[in-house]
C-alpha cells in the first residue's frame, strides 16, 4: 500500500484523479480504504505537511528524489493522525526506503520522523501561527472577511467531507434510507432538502442501491439548495448557464421544469451532463458553447428562470478539492470576478420580466458574492433581491455542507408608459 501511495501522490499533486490512482493500484478491501484515506488526507494537508517536512529536513531532497519527498510527507501524515502505533509507522516507512532501492535514505527518514515525534507539540504550535495549511493570500483574506469565524473555516477546509445524496422523486427518501441501513450504511436527512441524505463517509457510487437505475445522485447539500431556491414551476423554461457536471440540470428537471437549456463551454464536460441525464432518464437541450454572447445558441424566447452557478475561486469546496490550496492564486480572484460580471450582464437580458435569476458560487470570498451582487443591483434598477432564508453566504461545514453563496434576483417589469 505504501509504495502505491508514493507512486500516486505526485500524480495527484499535478491534478491527477484519485479514483484512477486507486484503480491502478489494484488494491481491495481494507488496503484500498487505507490507501484512499492516506492520499486524500495528505492532499488536504499538503501545505501543512510540506511545512513540517521543511522544518525537519536539514536540506531539501534533490530533484531525482521526488519519491522520497512523497514518502516523507505521507509518513508525516500518518504519524499526525495516529491511527497506528507510532513505532510501527516509523519502521514501515523507513523500510519503504529500502524497497524503493534507496537504503541510504533510511537513516534520514528515521531521524526526521523520530524528531517529529519528539518535537511534535512545538511544531504543531508553530503551524498555528502560520497559514494553517492555507496559502498566505487566502489565509489573510479569510481573516479579514470573517474575523470571528476564520478559524472555523480553516478547520472545515482540512476536514474530511461527508457524502451527500439526492434521491430521485420517484423513490421515497425513507425507503432509500432503509436500503442503505440494510447494507450497514447510516444516513441522515436535512430540513431544507426534502430529497437529500447525508452519509458519514464516502464510498464507491456503484455500491449504492439503485445507482445504475437512477435512484440516486451524488450531490452536496449546498449544491442541492440551488435548484430548490430557484424552484422551477411546472412547465417553466429554465437556463442552466454553467451546467457541468449536470447535477443541477437534473435537479431542475426533477423539480418540474418543463424545458431546460444546459450550457457548458467544454464539449467534454458537457458530455458528462448528457451521461448524467441519460442515467437518470432525463432530457435537456444541451449546447457546448459559451453562455455569452447568446446569439449562437439562443432562440430568442425569454427564460422564466436562469441558474448561474458562476465560475469562481471555489474557496468553499476546498475540503472536496484540496488541490485548490496548492493551485489557486490571488490573481485568480480578479479573473473570476470579471467573468462573473460578464455572465451576469450577458444573461440578464435573456430573462423575462417577472422571471428569476439565481446567482450562486462555491466561494466564500465577498468580492465574488455579496459585493458582486451589490454592484449588479447598482447598475440594474430593474433587478431586486428576493428575500429567502436559504440565500446568502453558507460557510464550509455548516450543517455538513460545502461553502456556497446564493442570491435570488427578480426582473421587474418596465414602468407603464401609456396615456393618462
Amino acid at each position: 500500500m505504501r509504495l502505491a501511495a508514493i507512486a500516486a501522490y505526485p500524480v495527484l499533486l499535478k491534478r491527477g484523479k484519485l479514483e484512477l490512482q486507486l484503480a491502478s493500484a489494484g488494491l481491495e478491501g481494507s488496503q484500498r480504504a487505507a490507501l484512499q484515506w492516506l492520499l486524500s488526507t495528505a492532499l488536504r494537508e499538503a501545505l501543512l505537511l510540506q511545512d513540517i517536512a521543511s522544518r525537519l529536513l536539514r536540506r531539501p531532497w534533490k530533484g531525482a528524489d521526488a519519491d522520497l519527498s512523497a514518502l516523507l510527507v505521507l509518513a508525516l501524515c500518518e504519524l499526525r493522525h495516529g491511527q497506528r502505533p507510532a513505532h510501527a509507522v516509523v519502521n514501515d516507512w523507513v523500510e519503504s526506503c529500502r524497497t524503493l532501492g534507496k537504503p541510504w535514505a533510511s537513516p534520514v527518514v528515521n531521524g526526521v520522523l523520530r524528531r517529529y515525534l519528539r518535537e511534535r507539540e512545538a511544531l504543531e504550535g508553530a503551524l498555528q501561527d502560520s497559514g494553517r495549511g492555507h496559502p498566505a493570500w487566502l489565509f489573510r483574506r479569510l481573516q479579514a472577511a470573517y474575523p470571528e469565524r476564520w478559524e472555523e473555516i480553516v478547520c472545515a477546509n482540512l476536514a474530511e467531507p461527508p457524502l451527500w445524496l439526492r434521491v430521485s422523486p420517484h423513490v421515497e427518501v425513507s425507503v432509500y434510507s432503509g436500503l442503505l441501513e440494510a447494507r450497514g450504511i447510516a444516513s441522515g436527512t436535512h430540513p431544507f432538502l426534502p430529497h437529500a441524505l447525508r452519509l458519514g463517509k464516502s464510498l464507491p457510487v456503484r455500491n449504492l442501491p439503485g445507482w445504475e437505475e437512477g435512484w440516486v445522485t451524488v450531490q452536496d447539500g449546498a449544491a442541492q439548495l440551488a435548484a430548490e431556491i430557484l424552484a422551477p414551476g411546472k412547465g417553466e423554461r429554465i437556463l442552466d448557464a454553467c451546467a457541468a457536471p449536470g447535477g443541477k440540470t437534473a435537479h431542475l428537471l426533477a423539480l418540474g421544469a418543463g424545458h431546460v437549456v444546459a450550457l457548458d463551454r467544454s464539449p467534454g464536460r458537457l458530455q458528462r451532463v448528457r451521461e448524467s441525464l441519460a442515467r437518470l432518464g432525463l432530457e435537456a437541450e444541451c449546447h457546448a458553447t459559451d453562455a455569452v454572447p447568446a446569439g449562437s445558441w439562443w432562440d430568442g424566447l425569454p427564460f422564466d428562470g436562469i441558474l448561474l452557478d458562476a465560475p469562481c475561486t471555489a474557496t468553499g469546496v476546498i475540503r472536496r478539492h484540496p488541490d485548490i490550496l496548492l493551485r489557486r492564486r490571488e490573481s485568480d480572484l480578479l479573473a473570476a470576478t470579471a467573468e462573473q460580471q460578464r455572465l451576469l450582464e450577458g444573461l440578464w437580458p435573456l430573462l423575462r420580466p417577472g422571471g428569476r435569476l439565481l446567482y450562486c458560487t462555491c466561494s466564500v470570498l465577498p468580492e465574488e458574492n455579496g459585493l458582486q451582487i451589490d454592484a449588479f443591483l447598482d447598475r440594474h434598477p430593474d433587478a431586486r433581491v428576493v428575500e429567502d432564508p436559504r440565500c446568502g453566504q453558507r460557510l464550509p461545514g455548516e450543517a455538513g455542507m460545502d461553502g456556497f453563496f446564493y442570491a435570488l434576483l427578480e426582473k421587474l417589469a418596465p414602468p407603464h408608459r401609456g396615456f393618462t
